[in-house]
């Protein structure tokens, strides 16, 4: 199966896209639009992306990996919420030496990037004490 082939279900039947294929637009699919340019993936996610409804995505992206892909560009300008599940996804994409973009990081974007990066570069203590026992050890 090749990518346009995982997705094809997934693409908004209103605009197939060159992923192909009669979507599901009733269903709640992250995944508004897909195409490939060379070893690129180009995907522009819609709505609500979290748990519930990544496993479109997480399959696309592991089907684009054994089909070769290097390349990927996310347009997140749709992106109305979301949660650490789809940063981790972006991360774990980032960690395997392979490029990411993302196109138009939409607020719920921006602010889950800006937690991770807090969180990684800031320790949060719930008391002065606490912070000082975290200094020290």
């Amino acid at each position: 199966m090749g990518v346009a082939e995982s997705v094809a279900v997934h693409s908004d039947s209103r605009d197939p896209g060159p992923c192909g294929g009669p979507g599901r637009w009733n269903d709640p699919p992250a995944i508004s639009y897909c195409r490939t340019i060379d070893r690129t993936l180009v995907i522009a996610l819609r709505g609500v992306v979290d748990r519930e409804n990544l496993y479109p995505l997480r399959l696309m992206l592991t089907v684009a990996v054994k089909s070769g892909y290097s390349r990927l560009v996310i347009d997140c300008a749709e992106i109305t919420e979301c949660d650490h599940e789809l940063l981790e996804l972006f991360l774990s994409w980032k960690r395997h030496e392979r490029n990411i973009v993302l196109v138009h990081p939409a607020g719920p974007v921006r602010d889950l990037i800006a937690a991770e990066i807090s969180r990684r570069l800031f320790l949060c203590a719930l008391s002065v004490k606490h912070a000082l026992n975290l200094m020290e050890g």
